[in-house]
């Protein structure tokens, strides 16, 4: 029989999914502030030897010498930087998980204290019928919760990547590596790469077999109900299907929609090739060619290319590595 529990299972996942936001006592955040200590110790001992050597030692060796002493302060002066605004921002970020998960376990004690306002008729089928829509609004309050805390997040991640990144050159590794494998990408779409056959009956190019092992597997899911946390065939939800089709190419995504698009590289709608993922604050679909795309819907569907889900923020389109 259906209980209070199971009415409110959704919003515990939920919680758990989310976690504290407490930092550990021995977190890398401390570790990291601690050595920011020790790097800046190091400038103000560099800087002092800097000036003993320009007022000592005169001359071409003295000057070379003061020039890397100078280089070393500046990298030393970025490396202490970029430590305590990390360190700052993974405490912020904390900080807002923690009022999230603060505010999702409150809604639970509060579905808790309804069902507990029910006495016995808690456990009669009338009991629950009058709890369900309880359940639904604060399953809804609880998602409203955690899409706040995924906006509140962006800022933090943005601030990471910006500290990672400020002091590289206009071509940086990862863009370089981006471009690499665009290229290759097109390279190979452009020697006819692997064909992949739509449903409509026309054929579209995938850039690597890897891409299209993932957009086969999630083709042949059509038809398979939406199941809410759903990984398998049994039943998908939109992040659980795309991550379960790329797992049968060989690649692991991360669980949630609105991270899977750390497991690629962002294109842009110009460049979508079949394999990339379409990805919103709370959902995720798969380009699939020729301007088509597959998701779970209820059920697993063809769908043309969107770029606006429901209220949710367009994150962009990416291709998985």
């Amino acid at each position: 029989m259906l209980t209070a529990d199971v009415l409110i299972m959704p919003l515990k996942i939920l919680a758990t999914a989310l976690g504290t936001g407490v930092l550990p006592a021995d977190s890398p955040v401390t570790r990291l502030t601690a050595s920011a200590a020790v790097v800046d110790d190091a400038r103000a001992q560099s800087a002092s030897a800097a000036k003993t050597v320009a007022t000592q030692w005169k001359g071409r060796g003295g000057e070379a010498v003061q020039a890397s002493a100078t280089a070393a302060h500046r990298k030393s002066s970025v490396l202490t930087g970029d430590a305590t605004t990390i360190a700052a921002t993974v405490e912020s970020a904390s900080g807002k998980v923690k009022s999230a998960a603060d505010d999702v376990n409150a809604l639970i004690d509060s579905f808790g204290r309804s069902a507990a306002a029910l006495g016995p008729s808690l456990f009669t089928v009338a009991g629950l019928a009058t709890l369900m829509p309880v359940a639904a609004d604060h399953i809804s309050r609880g998602l409203a919760v955690v899409t706040r805390a995924q906006g509140a997040l962006r800022t933090d991640t943005a601030t990471l990547l910006k500290s990672v990144r400020h002091d590289a050159p206009a071509s940086t590794t990862l863009d370089k590596t981006a471009s690499v494998t665009a290229t290759l990408d097109k390279a190979n779409v452009d020697g006819k790469g692997v064909a992949v056959t739509l449903p409509d009956g026309s054929t579209a190019y995938a850039p690597n077999e890897r891409a299209a092992k993932a957009v086969r597997a999630a083709l042949s899911q059509r038809g398979v109900p939406y199941v809410w946390g759903g990984t398998t065939p049994a039943g998908f939800d939109c992040s659980g299907f795309t991550q379960w089709a790329y797992k049968q190419a060989g690649l692991d995504l991360p669980r949630l929609a609105q991270d899977q698009d750390t497991a690629g590289v962002q294109v842009s709608q110009a460049q979508l090739m079949p394999g990339d993922l379409a990805v919103w604050d709370g959902h995720v679909a798969m380009y699939i060619g020729n301007n088509q795309m597959v998701e779970a819907g209820d059920p697993v569907q063809v769908s043309p290319v969107r770029t606006t889900n429901l209220d949710q923020g367009f994150q962009g389109f990416y291709r998985p590595r």
